[in-house]
């Protein structure tokens, strides 16, 4: 199925709800940024067709952007939606229950990443060999991060993830 931003940054929104937490503009941001790569990084396929821009706090989706900038810093208190030229009907795009493999990735994702604040996460994309930092240059618009730099920064903190879960705990006396 093809997604669209809006479709994850949703599957966010709820997942926030249902565990009593809120998102602003800049967590939600860097948490459809992250589900990008990790997609990218496990599939090879992209989650969704629009560019991921690199801007001075880090990774944004345009659509994403202008649908939600009225909230500022405050907590997102509405879903994504989109408009149907065919119908002329507003939706609210989801990811079905169906596509197991992208709600896993998902699912991994928040879990991972849920306990940061959007500033933490703003932190983690401006790293020094992140695809923001290599992307970005001060006062230049609509810098395109390419997926060719997103995916092997992706599979590399995957496999970090997957070589600590591996790991041998200590054992205890």
């Amino acid at each position: 199925m093809t997604y669209t931003p809006q479709h994850i940054a949703n599957y966010f929104l709820d997942r926030a709800r249902d565990e009593g937490r809120t998102l602003d503009q800049l967590k939600l941001m860097k948490l459809v940024y992250i589900a990008y790569g990790w997609h990218l990084a496990l599939t090879g396929k992209k989650l969704f067709s629009e560019d991921i821009q690199a801007w001075q706090h880090g990774p944004v989706v345009r659509s994403l952007y202008d649908e939600f900038k009225h909230f500022g810093r405050s907590p997102i208190t509405q879903h994504a939606t989109e408009f149907d030229l065919d119908t002329f009907d507003l939706t609210v795009p989801e990811i079905p229950e169906s596509d197991a493999d992208v709600r896993l990735i998902l699912d991994k994702v928040w879990a991972a990443y849920k306990r940061f604040n959007g500033w933490q996460l703003r932190e983690k994309t401006h790293e020094a060999g992140t695809p923001w930092s290599v992307t970005y240059q001060d006062g230049a618009r609509d810098q395109v991060i390419p997926d060719e730099a997103i995916r092997p920064h992706f599979l590399t903190i995957i496999r970090k993830i997957l070589d600590a879960a591996r790991a041998p705990t200590p054992a205890t006396v």
